[in-house]
């Protein structure tokens, strides 16, 4: 028999109607045996402790265990970036955002996320956006025709490349050793489209994934 996996895209603080408690609504209807989440073990140790407050998938999921209970797996053990490169990227994306279309294209994104919560992040419509904003900041950087952007954007989407990949084999490599029926994926609605694709080539015949949130 497969096992039952949603991916649940999702943002990392309340915004509008994408809060905690309906992030917990979702995932009280599922009743997961696992919840797979894009976080380190650090970090859910950090919010334990009082140390981190403002995580809207770590308050849902705190919630879920006063109702029903699974096991939490943090997946996303991948080396966190220097903070000179954080800051090199920061500098970019600043750059980034003065391009109209990209900024209105982020701006349409925040404006849904407020207005339809996880209902969009968890659309085509979602995807469509992030898409466009991916070509925005390609067309950006080919404009800037500097060397060490160039350098930096590479490094940054093999950094996410590599962190997806990590995240779905930490699922695979759980789904091996241990037995259960029914789990969700929480991750960034970001990586949406290439989790969507990397699940399509890299099939798991164990795992039957659920692209659409429950009724």
């Amino acid at each position: 028999m497969k096992i039952n996996i949603y991916l649940i895209s999702t943002v990392h603080k309340d915004k509008g109607n994408c809060t905690s408690e309906s992030l917990f609504e979702i995932l009280n209807k599922i009743k997961p045996d696992v919840v797979f989440c894009e976080t380190s073990q650090q970090m859910f140790e950090s919010f334990k402790k009082g140390l981190i407050h403002s995580s809207l998938e770590f308050n849902s999921i705190e919630k879920l265990s006063k109702h029903h209970s699974f096991s939490f797996v943090a997946i996303d053990s991948f080396p966190a970036p220097s903070l000179n490169f954080r800051e090199k990227i920061n500098e970019l994306f600043g750059l980034i955002d003065k391009d109209n279309k990209y900024s209105n294209a982020w701006r349409k994104n925040n404006e849904k996320t407020y207005l339809l919560g996880f209902k969009y992040l968890n659309s085509e419509d979602s995807i469509q956006l992030f898409n466009e904003m991916s070509e925005r900041e390609k067309h950006v950087i080919s404009q800037l025709d500097n060397l060490e952007y160039n350098k930096v954007y590479k490094k940054w989407l093999n950094l996410l490349d590599s962190r997806e990949n990590e995240m779905l084999e930490n699922i695979n490599s759980y789904v091996e050793n241990n037995e259960f029926k029914n789990a969700v994926f929480l991750c960034g609605c970001a990586h949406r489209r290439a989790i969507f694709d990397k699940v399509k080539a890299n099939k798991n015949i164990q795992l039957k994934w659920n692209l659409e949130l429950p009724k």
